[in-house]
């Protein structure tokens, strides 16, 4: 496989990368790398982890946007623009993961505080 090969190709949508390396490189250019597994995976090209900064600058959102929820007692509608900005500075699985996070360290903390009631068991039909 080389730079040639339609596998590597960015203009096909993906780059075929092999897993399990001690390094991140590319196929074709680890050197002495030592491999742990060949299992193979496609990665789509667009789709690279966020850098340091824009990871900070998502976490910087994420943490104002709940300030902001926790200020107004779970109002959601008192921080649309903090919630536009969360939006916008975090890749849209995070913000689902962020999102359940909140919910369940929510919950958590009523549970460990005792203030948790679970709901009433409906009459069965």
């Amino acid at each position: 496989m080389g730079p040639g090969d339609p596998l590597l190709s960015p203009s096909r949508g993906f780059l075929l990368r092999k897993t399990g390396w001690h390094s991140s490189r590319l196929l074709g250019d680890c050197g002495p790398c030592t491999p742990v597994s060949t299992a193979l995976s496609f990665i789509p090209v667009g789709m690279a982890a966020p850098s340091m900064k824009e990871r900070q600058v998502c976490w910087g959102a994420r943490d104002e946007y709940w300030k902001c929820l926790d200020e107004n007692l779970e109002d959601a509608s008192q921080c649309k623009k903090l919630r536009s900005s969360f939006e916008s500075s975090c890749p849209q699985q995070w913000i689902k993961y962020f999102d359940k996070r909140r919910d369940y360290l929510k919950f958590k903390e009523k549970f460990e505080a005792g203030q948790f009631e679970p709901s009433k068991p409906t009459a069965k039909s």
